[in-house]
């Protein structure tokens, strides 16, 4: 009885090795090659190392320009939306003072239809023309700030050439300036003419009131009251389209004596239509001269309503002006800011291109480089383990050479007899004694 438990001991400590042994027979048998081809965890090493491709300096700049140009794009973008919407507000501003000006035009017209023929050029200062101009003061309406393209660049070229005519005929010239890019462009584009300049300027405002407008007016007014100028001419960009706008040269001291002349002013309002902004412009029609009647007794002398009535006309007419060029200056910097808009999207299109071009160079370089190893370990095994295989060498053909082989004896086969099968060493373990 006791020695059953002596032999079993022994056995059951074989059977253990024995499993052990072929485990990590069948694990280095079976496992992955430290050797193998692309797509083997020992060739990659991880999949997070092989899917990623290195980037250079370069990439790293390419890719960091293109995230600026697309930043770019963006605030350009958002820098023409503003400018629509300030379009509209210039729009709105236009359409609620045209009421006023026009009662006022009207009356005016006809207080100067029931005085006609009475002299009102020696009463009226603001209607009274000279015989000969010695001197013209002139205001160039400009833009606060750029980004708009040509704008203040084409009104500073028409006020040049507007003094170059005038120093030409020997007549004085007397600059006032509106908006921060014009008077840093009397050093500029102005300084090849002659004019004299006090270095004052009144600013552009982003929102356009009858203050501002009535600051513009009194400050010509007194000079051509005071006889310092003959006349006064305004230089500002006159509002066609989104797309166009026009320099354009219009007096406005002296007034006509004969009655007050209407412009060729034009209102405009900006709608959509497919998503898309356009202009839809009428044409303004003029004021017809109030009638008064004949027994209409007036508190003051007809001279001196007219003489307070004429300045707030020049205001109501500079304040259109103002808003003309606003709309103007607007307009162009929609059209600048689109324009950039797009050729930031062109840009980024072209660098995405130039970085998935290097990128995809050195993704096929670095497949190039593991192939070539692979082939490299494929022909170091092929001449260690066997001949080498030929160009028509495929599963078939060498299944059937081994077995004609086989069948020729030129390769031995394995023994069948228990007794042929060479003798094994005994495997001997401390612990659990020999194996029998």
């Amino acid at each position: 009885m006791t020695n059953a438990p002596q032999q079993r001991r022994p056995t059951l400590a074989a059977a253990l090795f024995a499993g052990g042994v072929l485990a990590l027979c069948a694990r280095y048998m079976h496992g992955p090659n430290t050797e193998g081809f692309v797509g083997s965890s020992a060739s990659t090493g991880s999949r997070r190392q092989m899917s990623r491709v290195p980037r250079g300096p370069v990439d790293k700049v390419m890719k960091d320009r293109i995230e600026s140009v697309k930043k770019t794009g963006k605030l350009t973008d958002a820098m023409r939306l503003v400018a629509a919407a300030k379009v509209r507000r210039a729009q709105d501003g236009v359409q609620k003072a045209r009421p006023f000006s026009n009662e006022l035009t009207s009356m005016i017209k006809g207080l100067v239809k029931k005085l006609k023929g009475s002299g009102l050029e020696a009463e009226l200062p603001m209607l009274r023309v000279p015989d000969k101009v010695k001197s013209i003061g002139i205001l160039m309406v400009t833009a606060n700030r750029g980004l708009c393209g040509a704008y203040n660049t084409f009104i500073m070229k028409k006020t040049a050439a507007r003094i170059a005519a005038l120093n030409k005929e020997g007549i004085k010239v007397k600059l006032f300036i509106v908006g921060r890019k014009g008077e840093s462009g009397t050093r500029t584009r102005l300084n090849k003419v002659e004019f004299d300049y006090d270095g004052k300027f009144f600013s552009m405002p982003d929102t356009i009131t009858a203050k501002s407008a009535n600051e513009i007016g009194d400050a010509i007014r007194n000079l051509f009251l005071s006889g310092e100028v003959d006349k006064v001419e305004l230089v500002y960009a006159k509002f066609f389209t989104l797309l166009s706008n026009k320099p354009t040269i219009r007096t406005v001291l002296p007034l006509s004596p004969m009655g007050i002349e209407d412009p060729d002013d034009e209102t405009f309002t900006m709608t959509s239509e497919d998503g898309k902004l356009k202009v839809e412009k009428e044409k303004a029609p003029k004021a017809k001269a109030k009638d008064i009647e004949p027994d209409v007794i007036f508190d003051q002398p007809p001279e001196t309503i007219l003489n307070s009535m004429l300045p707030l006309y020049l205001n109501s007419q500079i304040l259109s002006v103002l808003y003309d060029a606003q709309a103007s200056e607007l307009s162009a910097r929609m059209t600048a800011m689109k324009a950039a808009t797009d050729n930031a999207a062109d840009l980024v299109t072209k660098l995405t291109s130039i970085f998935n071009k290097k990128r995809q160079a050195a993704i096929t370089q670095e497949i190039c480089e593991i192939s070539a190893g692979a082939l490299c370990l494929e022909e170091k095994k092929g001449g260690a383990g066997g001949p080498d295989l030929g160009m028509f060498d495929n599963e078939e053909n060498i299944e059937s050479d081994f077995l004609k082989e086989l069948e020729d004896g030129s390769v031995p086969d394995m023994p069948t007899n228990p007794d042929e099968m060479p003798e094994v060493p005994p495997l001997v373990m401390d612990s659990y004694g020999s194996i029998e």
